[in-house]
């Protein structure tokens, strides 16, 4: 018995050592600071021109603002699990979209078959013009 357990505790112990685990909170917050000016001119000449200027701070001018959470988990004997959630948000009032992870929520299994992945993704394109950019 005792070397039963013995044996036992020396498998767990090497299965616990063999796997890793990492989780990472990520995100872009993309502010700019925009502003607008327009004029009005009466072709008559009777009125006054009209100025109208507006300074304000908006978001997604480059890159959508997001929030996300990915992480992997080695299965051992060459297997990965992952999962990939990405929310958008707008950073100039803190409003998260009504469907969180709106951008991306996906889990995986990778191995040396490739990858398998399920949930919402990107698309081919946004991959392509993403890699090209």
């Amino acid at each position: 018995m005792k070397k039963t357990l013995t044996t036992l505790a020396a498998l767990a112990a090497a299965g616990g050592a063999c796997a890793q685990s990492s989780v990472t909170m990520f995100g872009v917050i993309d502010a700019a600071v925009s502003y607008y000016q327009t004029r009005s001119k009466d072709p008559g000449g009777t009125q006054p021109t009209l100025r109208q200027s507006q300074t304000v701070l908006s978001t997604g001018n480059l890159a959508g603002s997001r929030l996300g959470f990915r992480g992997t988990e080695d299965l051992g004997g060459g297997l990965a699990a992952s999962f990939w959630l990405e929310a958008g948000m707008a950073n100039d009032t803190g409003a998260v979209s009504p469907l969180l992870f709106n951008r991306r929520s996906t889990v995986s299994l990778s191995g040396r078959f490739g990858e398998v992945r399920l949930g919402r993704d990107y698309t081919p394109t946004f991959w392509n013009d993403t890699v090209f950019d």
